[in-house]
């Protein structure tokens, strides 16, 4: 609906406009701070238009200032890109803003001054939760895995786009969302600005238009990351090889679309075939089972359970017997350490009061963004842990937990196979009022098997919707990084 109040055009629903019509809309989307807006503590990526995130009675949302015609148009485009089964932003709707014409400081012809319109117009989506921030995701290590797994994502995303009308106008990975679920890799798309619609499949011309812009696209993109990472000028993250990969994954996924679109026209003509198709898609054979790293070992014999025992008086915490020596050991080698850099006895008591305030805290909380109801907790925790000493020895100094927990389950996740089936064709089918993203996300972890992991004070905190979780994480991962430089 649009309903005008005070120069403003509201393009969402009633319920929508009802928490969103009273912000600031008259003042720039820069200013919104400064007018007590509070703002989600949300880290992003960079943009060329300001980007802000708020909660409004409980929803939260995304809003992207730019022209009027520009938000109406991206609008337009999420909504019918969604409507197709692809995993993008999920639009709310524009907000358009009058304001005076602006005065262009050119010389003035024919002695009078030239305008522009000053109207500001508004994209409003929901905030998507759990994608990697940009930020983040360019810090760690692009080996030559992590790199195959990440454009491997986005050649499916743009797959899905081109075979099902979408010509993307402004390929990069400053425009693709990276969500990682346990073992699966997700590109979402998460700008529409300059695509173009079409009711079949894009033409061959227009494809390679996105692929090579795609190709240019990753040329900045190193540029920016070596200077970031202060590399030499003949060091590059990416490369043309890089590229070359890219375009072998996107037509090898071009011609398995074929393949899975003529085999579903042929076998999906009853519900159990379908079904018996969905649970064949679920089936995975990656296993998390790995090796940890040498732990300090408390020469001693105990009873069985003692270590469980133990761990509970320290931290008030219910670790399964199986893995409670293991935990047990961490504890031990971070109560050494502590001593060796104190240079005094460091009691048990405050090593293990440290450890889990530093570690083990942030880690669990971390694992509930990605694990699958189908991983085993403890297994990835302990591969985690070992994944951070192996990566913080190779750097030279302590590498951040949530970048070792990133490049983890990069290390992990598989992504690049359609499957037995076209995603979008899945989202159609069986989801048709669910945004993309949502249907294609696995079942994750459930609270009920973190609680135990937590001390009471903190259980409340996996239980936490997935973006207030959000919200918290990063204010944990700053008090771990704190006390880590005390």
């Amino acid at each position: 609906m649009a309903t005008t109040k005070a120069a403003i055009q509201f393009h969402v629903s009633a319920e929508d406009q009802h928490r969103l019509q009273d912000l600031p809309w008259n003042t720039p989307l820069e200013e919104w701070a400064k007018e007590g807006v509070p703002l989600l503590l949300v880290r992003r990526g960079e943009s060329r238009h300001p980007v802000i995130f708020v909660e409004r009675q409980g929803q939260r949302y995304a809003i992207k200032e730019t022209t009027p015609r520009m938000a109406e148009r991206e609008i337009r485009n999420l909504q019918e890109i969604e409507r197709r089964g692809i995993p993008t932003l999920s639009a709310v709707g524009s907000v358009v803003v009058s304001a005076p014409p602006i005065a262009l400081d050119v010389p003035i012809i024919g002695g009078g001054r030239q305008y522009i319109s000053g109207d500001r117009g508004y994209t409003v989506t929901r905030l998507a939760p759990r994608v990697v921030p940009h930020a983040l995701l360019y810090r760690i290590r692009f080996t030559g895995r992590t790199k195959e797994r990440l454009l491997s994502a986005v050649a499916v995303l743009m797959i899905e786009l081109h075979e099902h009308g979408v010509y993307w106008g402004d390929p990069s990975l400053a425009n693709v969302l990276i969500r990682i679920d346990g073992r699966s890799i997700l590109g979402i798309m998460a700008d529409a600005e300059t695509t173009e619609l079409f009711p079949g499949p894009v033409s061959a011309g227009l494809r390679e238009q996105d692929l090579a812009s795609f190709g240019e696209s990753l040329a900045w993109q190193a540029e920016d990351l070596r200077q970031a990472r202060g590399l030499p000028e003949d060091e590059q993250i990416l490369d043309d090889d890089d590229y070359r990969y890219f375009l072998k994954r996107y037509r090898f996924l071009r011609r398995e679309h074929r393949r899975v679109e003529e085999a579903g026209k042929a076998n999906f003509s009853t519900m159990y075939q379908a079904q018996h198709f969905l649970r064949k898609i679920n089936r995975w054979g990656y296993s998390l089972w790995g090796t940890t790293g040498k732990a300090i070992k408390h020469v001693t014999t105990v009873l069985p359970g003692w270590y469980q025992r133990r761990i509970y008086e320290l931290l008030h915490i219910s670790v399964p017997r199986n893995y409670a020596n293991r935990f047990y050991d961490m504890i031990l080698g971070r109560q050494n350490m502590m001593t060796l850099q104190e240079g005094h006895d460091v009691s048990l008591e405050e090593a293990a009061h440290d450890w889990y305030t530093r570690y083990h805290l942030p880690a669990v909380l971390l694992l509930r963004r990605i694990l699958t109801s189908d991983q085993d907790i403890m297994q990835a925790y302990f591969q985690v842990m070992d994944h951070k000493w192996k990566m913080s020895k190779q750097a030279g100094h302590e590498v951040p937990l949530e970048e070792a927990v990133l490049d983890w389950s990069m290390q992990q996740a598989q992504t690049g196979e359609l499957g037995e089936i076209d995603p979008a064709l899945r989202v159609k089918w069986w989801h048709e009022l669910e945004p993309a993203a949502q249907v294609l996300e696995p079942s994750l972890v459930e609270s009920e098997d973190l609680e135990p992991l937590l001390s009471t004070a903190e259980k409340p905190l996996v239980r936490l919707d997935h973006p207030a979780l959000e919200e918290r994480l990063p204010r944990i991962l700053e008090r771990y990084k704190t006390t880590n430089e005390e």
